[in-house]
């Protein structure tokens, strides 16, 4: 739930849903290197979208915006905003897309993983140097 406070003519968001957030966007970044090394490729997939998926999350809910609250269009809503914010990581997030669904329809492929897994890192990465909110 997000709270706003108001102090000294500042408004104030609750943190708790960004470090929530963060946090599991943390666990699943961690778990997608960690299914690489063990050569589970499609689970990479799996984790490295949701990842990604949490972090935009954690730094939309700095503007008071959960798409997580409207499952229907939550993805294309989370796209669209952070194709907004960052477009210059559009063919980054974009191909983490096309390689995830490559990975759960056409079977194994570490290549296509590792693809998935540097996607992931520069759009985590970027979200981190851009917006402080930390992922690692």
């Amino acid at each position: 739930m997000l709270i706003m406070l108001i102090y000294k003519n500042f408004l104030i968001y609750n943190m708790g849903d960004v470090e929530l957030h963060s946090k599991i966007a943390k666990e699943k970044r961690e778990a997608a290197h960690e299914e690489f090394v063990k050569g589970r490729y499609t689970v990479v997939g799996d984790l490295a979208i949701k990842a990604v998926e949490q972090a935009i999350e954690s730094i939309a809910s700095l503007e008071g915006l959960h798409f997580h609250l409207h499952p229907r269009s939550a993805h294309a809503r989370r796209i669209r905003w952070f194709k907004d914010r960052f477009p210059y990581l559009s063919e980054y997030i974009d191909m983490l897309w096309g390689a995830y669904g490559m990975l759960g329809y056409e079977g194994i492929d570490g290549e296509r993983a590792r693809k998935v897994l540097d996607a992931m890192e520069v759009i985590l990465n970027e979200i981190e140097r851009k917006t402080g909110v930390r992922f690692k």
